[in-house]
């Protein structure tokens, strides 16, 4: 199938060059694993190596007001070209990681059925907050859904995210909204890698992370490090630091 990956959140600050090595191999990864995938970069500051990238909007100068919030000025930059493009779907992701697995759009896919978007950790069952880094679907429905025009004031992207996508639905809950409307995955099954806080390691072992091999991959999923929630090698949610909150599960997601 012809696909799309946006790379989003990228920002390098002058004195952030090394923010640089991690965008660059994660665009390289995103190719090798992905040949068929058309890959959009949007990002501003000091400019990485692009050029395994099929289209990118870059701005060389940083835009503070994107920073924390979901980015959403530039996610809408990458969703226009996209539908220029002739996309109907696109699969959305945070430029400094990486799935460890060949072809995540045809993964993501099968996990969406006849739901518009496919979600995971930082979206919640429970209250209106939805994770503005990983989303793959309906790329007019997630236009919608980042409308910047109703963005701000916030000072989260998650839920200024949820209340825009509450805003496009029928139903009159949250929970209901959420379980007709979307899909759910845990963080482990996309093997979301996090290279910005493992690339000490990461960079040791780039050939076989290339190749999608790295021994004890669940260490460095995203969020792992931080603590905001973490998993055994089987799968299963182990911890979350107590201030994250609830953290909502393929499990709860009923």
């Amino acid at each position: 199938m012809r696909s799309c990956i946006i790379l989003t959140h990228a920002y390098v600050h002058d004195d952030q060059t090394h923010k640089l090595a991690p965008i660059e191999f994660a665009v390289k990864h995103f190719r090798k694993n992905n040949p068929n995938s058309y890959i959009i970069l949007a990002g501003h500051g000091l400019k990485p190596d692009t050029s395994q990238c099929d289209h990118v909007y870059w701005e060389d100068t940083v835009n503070v007001k994107d920073i924390n919030v979901g980015h959403p000025r530039l996610c809408n930059i990458a969703f226009d070209h996209a539908v220029l493009q002739g996309f109907d779907r696109v699969l959305k992701t945070r430029s400094d990681s990486i799935h460890l697995m060949a072809n995540i759009v045809e993964y993501a896919d099968n996990l969406l059925q006849d739901k518009k978007l496919l979600v995971t950790q930082q979206t919640r069952i429970d209250k209106p907050q939805m994770g503005d880094l990983f989303m793959y679907g309906d790329v007019a429905f997630m236009q919608k859904c980042w409308n910047i025009n109703t963005w701000y004031p916030t000072n989260t992207g998650v839920t200024s995210l949820a209340n825009n996508f509450f805003a496009q639905v029928a139903e009159e809950n949250w929970h209901d909204a959420c379980v007709n409307n979307c899909a759910f995955v845990d963080i482990f099954n996309i093997k979301w890698i996090c290279l910005q806080k493992n690339w000490d390691t990461i960079n040791q072992h780039k050939q076989q992370v290339l190749n999608n091999q790295l021994e004890n991959w669940h260490h460095y999923l995203w969020g792992s490090q931080q603590k905001w929630h973490t998993w055994n090698e089987q799968g299963e949610f182990v911890y979350s630091k107590p201030k994250v909150g609830r953290i909502t599960t393929e499990r709860d997601w009923q």
